[in-house]
Formats: structure tokens, C-alpha cells, sequence
């Protein structure tokens, strides 16, 4: 199915949020992260707020997918800023309860893997700020939780990809799918990279699109439960590179 990618608008930041926790509320970090069900039923309204921040942010590409009237399927890309350009993004709000332990520590590792793996290379980042996570696309895809630490950016080379979620009743039909190769016609067009974290489940679909593991990024929380992710990086001029061998084999 061919799905139009469309810009999201205030309005839809409800049913946005209602995407995500469909698709990511068993997630094992998400759980430890917001441990009760009041505390997630607030997390749903902190990212409904913070949805409609990042409309109204032109720093920010919110996308959706529709099914006739009905969101299915929602893409956040942090679009690169000039090292001129001085830019605040709209912090999060966490809600009572949530475990700050476990996301901090996550958030750490993950910046700290982010950076290793991209130094000073400019990128699109599919990189979360809240770090909302890249669940399978199959049943969804976003970047999980990282905290968005208010902080001041002097310059991002990068567009992220910051979240990618899909209604689970829509999954495996191709809209988030859509909503990716929004940002790698970016990437390309820019000849610059995307960079992601990934489920484990996920990274076979991020492969197909291009990108490769860079390495891996885990946590043990509760004493015993290991949560992974994939680094993943899409870098258009190896894409490019490739396709100029295949032909040259071929002549």
C-alpha cells in the first residue's frame, strides 16, 4: 500500500500519543522506566504535550501516516541547525513516579555510544531526545526512552529520527516504512548520514533500508534484566558507492 506522508498538526498530538503507547507500552525499558500504570497513563499525556511542542518547533518535522481520516503511523525527524543558529528544544516533563535511575543511565550510555559512533561526523540523527524508542516497525518503531535534558545546541548537523511508532493494528503494511524513507531521501539529498538506535527485533527492516550495526548498547536493571539495542548508521555515499560497483561489475 502506498501511504502519503503528511505533516503533522496540533490536533493530532492525542492520537500521536496514543500511537506510541500502543505500540511501545510493554516495552521491558519503558516498564522499568515508568514502573506503574498511573504513572504511564501520565507519561501518554507528558508525550502528547511534548508532541504538540515539537509541531509548533521548526526544527522538528512531525509526520503522519493516515489511514483515511486516522493516524496510523508517526515519524518526529530533528532537522539539522546551522552552527549560527542558536536553538532551545522544548524540554520533557517526566511524571511522578518515574524511575529516574534507570533513565538517566540509559540516557549516559546512550549519548556516550552516540557520540563514539559518530564523532564529529555530521549526520541526520535518528537520535531520540526523549529517546522514545525504536521498536520493531513491524509492530511499531520509534527511538526509546532517552531524556531530553533541556540543553542549548549551537549547532546539528544531523535530521533524527527520533521516534517512528505504528498503531499495532497497521503494522507490516508499509507506513512506517514511508515515514523512514522521508529522511533518508534526506540523507541523500544532503549526502549526509542517519544515525538510530534500534530493538534487536528492528534491525533486519533498518538493514533492508541501508543502514548497518555499528554496535551495541545494553543495561541491566532489576538485578537481572538485560535490555539491548542496536547503533545502526545509514551513511548515502557507501549506498551510493555500492550501487556504482554493482553497475561497473555489470559493464
Amino acid at each position: 500500500m502506498d501511504w502519503a506522508v503528511k505533516v503533522a498538526t496540533e490536533n493530532d498530538a492525542d492520537r500521536i500519543a496514543d500511537v506510541h503507547m500502543a505500540a511501545f507500552g510493554s516495552n521491558a525499558l519503558l516498564l522499568a522506566q515508568f514502573p506503574t500504570v498511573d504513572v504511564r497513563t501520565q507519561l501518554r499525556n507528558s508525550i502528547a504535550r511534548k508532541t504538540a511542542d515539537d509541531i509548533r518547533d521548526p526544527n522538528i518535522a512531525v509526520l503522519v501516516a493516515r489511514d483515511q481520516e486516522k493516524i496510523v503511523s508517526f515519524a518526529k525527524w530533528s532537522l539539522p541547525v546551522s552552527a549560527l543558529e542558536t536553538y532551545v528544544e522544548a524540554p520533557w516533563v517526566w511524571p511522578d513516579g518515574t524511575n529516574f535511575s534507570i533513565l538517566h543511565e540509559w540516557t549516559e550510555k546512550i549519548e556516550e555510544t552516540q557520540q563514539r559512533v559518530l564523532g564529529e561526523l555530521p549526520s541526520y540523527r535518528e537520535l531520540p531526545d526523549l529517546l522514545l524508542h525504536t521498536g520493531p516497525i513491524g509492530f511499531a518503531e520509534t527511538l526509546f526512552l532517552r531524556m531530553n535534558i533541556v540543553k542549548l545546541r549551537t549547532h546539528r548537523f544531523d535530521t533524527g529520527l527520533t521516534f517512528l511508532g505504528t498503531d499495532p493494528q497497521y503494522e507490516r503494511r508499509g507506513a512506517a516504512t514511508s515515514l523512514m524513507q522521508w529522511g533518508l531521501d534526506r540523507c541523500r539529498k544532503s549526502n549526509l548520514p542517519a544515525y538510530l538506535e534500534s530493538t534487536l527485533n528492528a534491525v533486519a527492516l533498518y538493514e533492508r533500508l541501508g543502514f548497518k550495526t555499528m554496535c551495541k548498547v545494553s543495561i541491566v536493571f532489576e538485578g537481572s534484566v538485560t535490555y539491548e539495542e542496536a547503533c545502526c548508521l545509514f551513511e548515502p555515499c557507501i549506498e551510493i558507492s555500492a550501487i556504482e560497483g554493482s553497475l561497473e561489475a555489470n559493464i
